[in-house]
This record gives structure tokens, C-alpha cells and sequence, in this order.
């Protein structure tokens, strides 16, 4: 019995050092990925949101799925960068392409485009 009593008073001596060793460095942890968390989905989230929103990406490309705050912060913010990267032409190579075509539709009607 008494050998018995000294084998759970020294595993319960052994749990409660190793709970104050690790046990509290991990929930601090854990605690800090929970604000992390809760800050993302507060401030970064909704900016990042309404940006998708003006760049009209899709539901489906935003990650809604994604598992945490920190995932769905990542796959926003590269469905946003991938939009940006994707754009064609902008204005200023429009506006030359179409004064382009009209020089060429000028010149087709035997006017010269300095007349017009």
C-alpha cells in the first residue's frame, strides 16, 4: 500500500512540474494565437474583403473555407494580388490603341489625320 501511495504521489509531483514547465508556456500560446486571431478577423479581414469586393473577385477565390484567421488573411490577400497582376491594358494603352484605329480608318477615307 505504502509503495503504491509513493508511486501516485510521485506521478502526480512528476504531472505537476511537467503542467508548470510546459502547460503554462503553451496556453500563453495559445492565448496569443486566439488575439491574433480575433485582431485579423477585426481589422485586416474586413479591409482585405472590401477590396476583393471592388476588384469583383469571386466567392469561390476568396477562401472562405480557409482554416483560421491567418489562412483566410494569406488566400485573400493572394487572390488580391493575382487580380492586380492579371489586368490587360490599362487606360493610357486603350486610348492609344483606339487612336490607332481611328488614324487608320482616317487615312482608309483620304483624309489625313492632321485635318480632323
Amino acid at each position: 500500500m505504502g509503495v503504491t501511495l509513493a508511486l501516485l504521489a510521485g506521478v502526480g509531483a512528476g504531472a505537476a512540474v511537467a503542467w508548470l514547465l510546459w502547460g503554462r508556456p503553451l496556453s500563453a500560446r495559445r492565448r496569443e494565437a486566439l488575439e491574433l486571431d480575433a485582431r485579423l478577423r477585426r481589422l485586416v479581414i474586413p479591409v482585405l474583403e472590401r477590396r476583393a469586393d471592388v476588384l469583383a473577385i469571386p466567392p469561390s477565390e476568396r477562401g472562405r473555407d480557409a482554416d483560421g484567421a491567418l489562412a483566410l488573411t494569406l488566400t485573400l490577400a493572394s487572390a488580391i494580388k493575382e487580380q492586380e497582376e492579371s489586368v490587360d491594358l490599362p487606360f493610357g494603352d486603350t486610348v492609344e490603341v483606339a487612336r490607332a484605329e481611328l488614324d487608320e480608318e482616317l487615312r482608309a477615307r483620304g483624309r489625313r489625320p492632321e485635318e480632323t
